[in-house]
């Protein structure tokens, strides 16, 4: 169990000062509250992360530029400390003006989410048995991931038996894991930013010839009034277009689409093939190849035991 919780807060004369603590007794000096505050640099996003204080603290910017840090126990692991903490963001009220409970009912909520993932809690849940009990009796004999662009990893068998929170899915399968019920098993390949290890994506088109990326789509359509066809630019908020061969203006939700080609606003070039870029959507870094090879995604199988008969 975590050792205690701090809440921090920024001064804009003071810095960083050690807000409220639970439990009480328990205390860190001026110059750790310093490296806690800072263990994310300047940028104060809204994460979890580590610090480099010895004593293990984990701290989490949860409403910049204030944060909430934990104090760990002696091996304790931070990994769960780390699920558990974003399991319990959405009671925490942050804007409170009486933080000496609130800092108190934030601990305590940790503390009991924590029991709750332990175990012997995690196999009374009716989801998660069924869930295992499908994995040793062969029906479900290995939850694979999808690998997406944008977000996270997702686990479509899993999401069946616990839900469609797909961070909160993650989050179960790895308590699954601690506890020895799973045991993970590498899994095909995923996007991941070598330089801050983010795998959220941000994708934009360039003109292969100029590099900009003001493009517009140009439809290659079929026009249901006289079977003509015709090129047309369609924006959001368009709802018809005039077709270039009978000058009848037609919904935009009856035409067929035949093509679609960009066209550079620039240059004037149209090409079938623009040039994909990806971005690193957390600190913007262009990904390259070892970029895009550098995530190795996890499926979960069952333990097997000679209990359950295989």
């Amino acid at each position: 169990m975590p050792k205690a919780m701090f809440a921090i807060w920024w001064d804009d004369a003071l810095g960083p000062l050690v807000g409220r603590v639970w439990p009480e007794d328990v205390s860190i000096t001026s110059e750790e509250a310093i490296t806690i505050f800072m263990g994310h640099g300047t940028k104060m996003e809204s994460q979890i992360g580590y610090t480099k204080i010895p004593q293990g603290l984990i701290v989490s910017y949860m409403n910049p530029p204030n944060c909430i840090a934990v104090l760990l126990e002696d091996e304790e692991d931070p990994a769960t400390i780390e699920r558990n903490l974003l399991r319990i963001v959405p009671t925490i009220d942050f804007s409170s003006s009486e933080w000496d409970s609130e800092i108190k009912k934030a601990y305590t909520g940790l503390v009991e989410v924590i029991k709750e993932t332990s175990g012997d809690r995690l196999l009374s849940t009716p989801g998660i048995r069924q869930m295992i009990q499908d994995m040793y009796e062969g029906r479900l004999p290995v939850i694979k991931p999808r690998h997406i662009l944008v977000s996270v990893d997702r686990y479509p068998e899993a999401a069946n038996y616990l839900g469609q929170d797909h961070a909160e899915v993650k989050r179960i399968l790895k308590d699954l894991e601690s506890e020895g019920i799973l045991i993970p098993r590498t899994f095909g390949r995923r996007i991941e930013c070598r330089q801050c290890g983010s795998s959220e994506t941000k994708i934009t088109l360039q003109c292969p010839n100029c590099s900009s990326e003001d493009l517009y789509n140009v439809y290659a359509v079929y026009c249901p009034l006289c079977s003509g066809q015709f090129h047309t630019v369609i924006v959001d908020e368009i709802s018809e277009v005039t077709c270039q061969k009978c000058k009848q203006p037609v919904s935009v939700s009856k035409l067929a689409v035949l093509d679609v080609e960009p066209l550079c606003n620039g240059c004037g070039t149209a090409s079938e093939e623009p040039k994909i870029v990806l971005t690193c959507a957390v600190c913007g870094k262009h990904l390259k190849g070892a970029d895009l090879l550098a995530g190795t995604g996890l499926a979960y199988i069952p333990l097997k035991t000679k209990n359950n008969g295989n």
